[in-house]
């Protein structure tokens, strides 16, 4: 597999994401409790411009797109084009929830990426195993 594109890195935020959800979801103190969700929206975000920017690089060397081509929106068309994802629109809303909690702390739009944490996991994890199946298929 190409170096620029090796999955290492979004499979262990994936891992770390998914064990901060698992110990979100527990029943604890709410001061507790709080943290864990400070922790999911760090790994979600992370995780999140991991994704996108493989999906960037794949564009850029397999299909030979430009800057100019890759707006957000259009690198997950493409991907969904290429069936790596099944909901592009999901994925400009997982953008603008990293936008929203990573260039400003707002209480509420942290709340928002808590509601997408699970829907985003799995479509993370749906990714990359089709991203690892068509690079695998492709080599």
């Amino acid at each position: 597999m190409n170096d620029t594109l090796d999955l290492t890195n979004i499979k262990n935020a994936i891992i770390t994401l998914e064990e901060a959800i698992n110990y979100y979801n527990t029943d604890v103190e709410q001061p507790i409790k709080n943290m864990y969700a400070d922790s999911c929206i760090q790994r979600f975000e992370y995780t999140y411009e991991l994704s996108w920017k493989i999906m960037k690089k794949y564009l850029k060397q397999f299909f030979n797109k430009s800057e100019q081509e890759l707006t957000m929106k259009n690198i997950f068309r493409y991907i969904q084009g290429y069936g790596l994802i099944k909901d592009w629109t999901k994925w400009v809303e997982y953008n603008e929830a990293g936008n929203n909690t990573s260039h400003e702390y707002n209480f509420n739009k942290a709340q928002f990426v808590l509601t997408v944490l699970q829907t985003f996991l799995e479509d993370v994890k749906y990714f990359v195993t089709c991203f690892e199946q068509t690079i695998n298929e492709n080599n």
